[in-house]
């Protein structure tokens, strides 16, 4: 599980970042009801964070550092975008 965790992590960053588009073009477009397009920069940084997690975990970025240096970035990661998320909104 962990191969394919690390392998499509992108993949899955992406299908948010399409499914956040899909909801506002269906709102947008076929429903008449209008959205904030934040809800398109909230799925990019998730897309953007979860791609960069992806590469630090599989060794492409940060190769000097210890894996408890690793997690302390990947937790900066995740809540950074936590709250850009919370202040887009």
């Amino acid at each position: 599980m962990k191969e394919w965790f690390l392998k499509y992590l992108g993949l899955l960053g992406f299908g948010v970042w399409i499914f956040g588009s899909l909801i506002f073009a269906v709102a947008e477009f076929i429903l008449n009801i209008t959205l904030d397009s934040s809800i398109l920069m909230i799925g990019f940084l998730i897309m953007g964070g979860a791609d960069f997690i992806k590469d630090i975990l599989n060794k492409k970025y940060f190769t000097k550092y210890s894996e408890k240096v690793k997690n302390g970035i990947i937790i900066f990661i995740v809540t950074s975008t936590i709250g850009m998320s919370y202040f887009i909104l």
